[in-house]
């Protein structure tokens, strides 16, 4: 059945299931050279947590300062679960929903995070990255302690 206009088609969407299946694993696995198959060289990429506390956070710019980032969060945190419990694939966007288990590898802390996130693909590539977190309970796992505001 032909798509009307403004909606995806059946092609995209599973071309982008694929594309996300893909990169999922690569980032579960820490492969940094199969995640870079999957960035679009100029990628608007940002996740929202504080910079200071979580260098890979942030603005990011193009696939070069996208992977620094991973190697940034890679250096510091050793993922040991990294579950994710939805995703939703419509044409070129997808929305995930996340809960990973990582070792502070500084302290040795178990961190754990729930994440969402979304992707806007374009030729299998991910053109666009918004992600989302608790980033003030991530603080405080890191950090140690609570904080009493």
């Amino acid at each position: 059945m032909p798509s009307h206009a403004g909606e995806p088609s059946p092609q995209a969407t599973e071309e982008t299931r694929k594309a996300i299946t893909g990169l999922l694993d690569a980032f579960k696995q820490g492969d940094s050279k199969r995640l870079a198959d999957y960035y679009d060289d100029n990628v608007d990429w940002l996740f929202y947590a504080p910079h200071a506390v979580f260098p890979f956070g942030g603005s990011r710019r193009g696939k070069a300062e996208v992977l620094k980032g991973f190697a940034t969060l890679y250096r510091d945190f050793n993922f040991s679960e990294y579950i994710v419990e939805a995703v939703v694939v419509d044409g070129e966007r997808v929305a995930t929903l996340s809960n990973a288990n990582m070792t502070q590898r500084a302290t040795g802390r178990i961190i754990r995070v729930r994440t969402a996130n979304f992707y806007r693909f374009r030729n299998g590539k991910v053109i666009e990255y918004r992600g989302f977190t608790d980033s003030f309970d991530m603080v405080e796992q890191v950090r140690g302690r609570e904080f009493n505001i």
